[in-house]
């Protein structure tokens, strides 16, 4: 078996100019290199074939977004991310991108940027294609070296932030002293978001755009959690933070939806406003709270995102352990669900969506598929066997706790 000529061997020694260069003098095309965040580290001085993508990012310094969209709506970079081999893309003219091979250059898991081809001159063969993956290797220690200073910033910076997160300063002083010492700006009013996706490597490819907001941000398994503050443009408006926050993780909902499709199932949460900044960890804690009565009652609250929109659902855990201490058990629910058992029917279920629906017969009818003279009957039915009045507020409140209470045992 003949062996690969190693294409690179006499560029050791070159920076990443001359690597561009020499890749498009191999490949007689034009080479653009980027790193993660798409922005421009060199690019081929390959004559005048070029299309419009490859002069807006030369340009620009950064890919179009529009491109990058594109792109992401296609799969190209979900290739990109999961192979190492080069990717062959068709020309996409409505974004002016011609047919192009790029591969990403990367350092075990991490992806560090990616050669960019343009397949314009001639055709880019197999044996092109070994060209690419031996000049992605050549590429890491350029790009490791550029961004080494940078990245050890961010860590520190995360560092900084699970700190925060955690409570783990005593003073107000204190934490602005680190802040400056970073060279980071804390925002505020701020608040926390979490974001809780089955998106795989979720942060890697939200990286570009996570920097770009320029965020504060940390990973914790399936979450991203986000120090979040307003924009320079959304306070010039004078944007309430919190509706700021609504209209940031529509976007962020967006761009995971967009870029992954809708099979991944994504949460994104939000804690209070808060101004001082050991009140992060509070902040924190509340989004986790959002965060899992979400997942506890999926249902009722797929509108709620932040914590002051909870409602009775913050009190829950607190009101079960209460009720678990004294072994409290509601006698009228058990007297209904002892009677659905009995006799086949779902009268437990047609009570708790009446009392979701706030006692509206329409509504509670509608979600039930059923007319409006059979719901009334089921109600009658319902008072009936609990004794209970269900025009007394009082009682309607505690069963539609109780209710809630016993998904929280199941």
């Amino acid at each position: 078996m003949t062996s690969q000529p190693n294409y690179f061997l006499q560029f050791q020694h070159a920076d990443i100019d001359e690597l561009a260069d020499a890749i498009g003098e191999l490949l007689q095309n034009p080479i653009t290199i980027e790193d993660v965040d798409h922005k421009l580290i060199a690019y081929s001085s390959h004559g005048d074939s070029t299309d419009l993508a490859r002069s807006s990012t030369i340009l620009g310094r950064r890919v179009p977004e529009k491109v990058l969209t594109r792109l992401w709506k296609d799969g190209v970079f979900q290739q990109l991310f999961t192979q190492d081999d080069p990717v062959h893309i068709p020309a996409k003219d409505e974004v002016g991108l011609g047919k192009r091979v790029a591969i990403a250059i990367r350092k075990g898991p991490d992806i560090l940027g990616y050669i960019w081809a343009q397949e314009v001159n001639r055709a880019i063969t197999a044996e092109d294609d070994e060209v690419l993956r031996q000049a992605a290797k050549a590429a890491v220690p350029r790009l490791l070296q550029r961004q080494g200073k940078g990245k050890a910033e961010e860590q520190r910076r995360k560092e900084f932030f699970w700190e925060l997160l955690l409570g783990n300063h005593a003073s107000e002083a204190a934490i602005k002293q680190k802040a400056d010492t970073l060279q980071l700006r804390l925002p505020t009013p701020f608040l926390v978001c979490i974001v809780e996706s089955t998106v795989p490597q979720m942060e890697q490819l939200l990286y570009p755009w996570l920097k770009r907001h320029q965020l504060l941000w940390v990973t914790d398994g399936q979450q991203i959690i986000m120090l979040l503050g307003l924009s320079p443009v959304a306070e010039a408006e004078g944007v309430p933070l919190i509706q700021y926050a609504e209209q940031f993780l529509t976007e962020l909902l967006s761009q995971i939806r967009e870029r992954f499709g809708k099979e991944h199932k994504v949460t994104e949460v939000y804690g209070c406003a808060h101004k001082t900044y050991r009140e992060i960890e509070h902040g924190y804690q509340e989004a986790l709270q959002v965060l899992q009565i979400k997942r506890l009652f999926p249902v009722e609250t797929k509108q709620v995102h932040g914590f002051r929109d909870l409602g009775i659902y913050r009190f829950l855990p607190q009101l079960k352990k209460w009720a678990d201490a004294e072994g409290y058990e509601n006698e009228r629910l058990s007297l209904l669900r002892q009677y659905d058992r009995e006799n086949m029917t779902n009268l437990t279920e047609t009570l708790e969506i009446f009392l979701d629906a706030a006692g509206k017969a329409s509504v509670t009818a509608q979600k039930l598929h059923i007319h409006i003279n059979t719901l009334s009957y089921r109600l009658r039915r319902i008072e009936e066997i609990t004794g209970v009045d269900l025009e007394d507020q009082n009682q309607r409140t505690s069963l539609y706790l109780d209710l809630k209470l016993e998904k929280l045992r199941e």
